[in-house]
């Protein structure tokens, strides 16, 4: 773990900042496409046109040639050339983010991610977490990783009921559906008990795979909750309402250029890697190596940033979420530490004085 130079950082204000106000132009109001004008009939019809990734041309009608319909296709002429200067002007700052030294995503994870938010996933409440999480966390931090481990894995989660709260959340998205425009080799990854809903999705070209999350309350099953406005079903994961219960933040995926993504609180993400390192099966020792890893140098970078404080709240907040024996899985974990272990031990061994 190295401090980002103070350029790097600077130039990840400017992203976040033009990120910030380029997404609905970007996002929300979309940019693909141009207008065609089609005679049948003896009358003319304005269409704007879109060509899929898969190829496909999609057409949807504007109307028939009026001054008011001229207008229309004057002003989505307009927003596209907006959205593309907007575009240009993050391209041009995501590059001398990441020449100076910022990290970004693999282009392939990218494409696959700027898909989604351009179909509207990002607006469903969901929180990255995972190896991209980590990444992302590092450039808000300001810090960069010595261990950027690749991964073919995308992993997202949202808390049980989260969706009824969220406004503009009647346009349900089928995430497969998304996900296949850009890649038709996509598919639901069965269950082991095919009565279960899927709860990822996997591209037989790119290997890229989307995992869904969610709460596990302890009284629940473990079955697969299924997210209608979603299409697909998450799996409950014990943990991972103390993931989710802190204070997210807002940081960028950075690829080709950046948009905004909800991120977990970076402390609770470091103390969590911890607990799920020792709660995970034998045979998945080298997926434990990593989360133990990615702690120790995220806690190491809270250290050295003077974030103490947020890192103490943060693993009280592990038995007040209803996991006092979580500590002990904290305690095995933290004898593998090798920037952050003894600072962690004293914390353990305060909270268990």
């Amino acid at each position: 773990m190295t401090l980002q130079s103070p350029v790097t950082q600077t130039l990840y204000a400017q992203l976040q900042e033009e990120a910030s106000v380029f997404h609905a132009i970007i996002f929300e109001q979309g940019i693909a496409g141009s207008a065609y004008l089609n005679h049948a009939n003896g009358h003319a019809y304005w269409y704007w046109q879109v060509t899929e990734p898969d190829g496909k041309l999609r057409r949807l009608s504007l109307g028939r040639d009026t001054p008011e319909t001229r207008g229309l296709v004057e002003r989505l002429k307009a927003r596209k050339e907006e959205a593309g200067e907007a575009i240009a002007a993050l391209k041009s700052t995501t590059r001398a983010f990441v020449a100076s030294g910022g990290m970004s995503m693999e282009a392939a994870h990218f494409r696959v991610m700027e898909h989604l938010a351009r179909a509207g996933l990002f607006r469903k409440g969901l929180v990255l977490v995972g190896s991209h999480a980590f990444t992302a966390l590092g450039n808000l931090l300001g810090l960069r990783w010595g261990s950027q481990l690749k991964t073919s894995d995308m992993d997202f989660a949202r808390a049980l009921g989260i969706s009824l709260a969220l406004p503009g959340n009647a346009e349900p998205l089928d995430v497969l559906a998304a996900a296949q425009e850009l890649d038709p080799s996509f598919f639901a990854v069965p269950q082991l008990d095919n009565r279960q809903p899927s709860t990822a999705i996997i591209s037989r070209k790119t290997r890229i795979k989307l995992d869904f999350l969610t709460t596990h309350a302890a009284k629940e099953t473990d079955s697969p909750r299924y997210f209608p406005d979603l299409g697909i079903a998450a799996t409950p994961l014990r943990y991972m309402d103390y993931l989710l219960g802190g204070d997210n933040r807002r940081g960028l995926v950075v690829g080709s250029y950046a948009f905004p993504i909800n991120l977990p609180d970076p402390a609770r993400f470091a103390i969590h890697k911890l607990v799920i390192a020792q709660a995970r099966r034998s045979e998945t020792e080298a997926k434990s190596q990593k989360d133990i890893r990615q702690a120790d140098e995220l806690l190491a970078g809270l250290l050295e940033l003077g974030l103490e404080d947020e890192t103490v709240a943060a693993l009280a907040a592990l038995p007040a979420a209803g996991y006092p024996a979580a500590l002990a899985l904290v305690r095995r974990s933290q004898h593998r530490l090798e920037q952050s272990g003894d600072w962690l031990g004293q914390q353990l061994d305060r909270l268990a004085a």
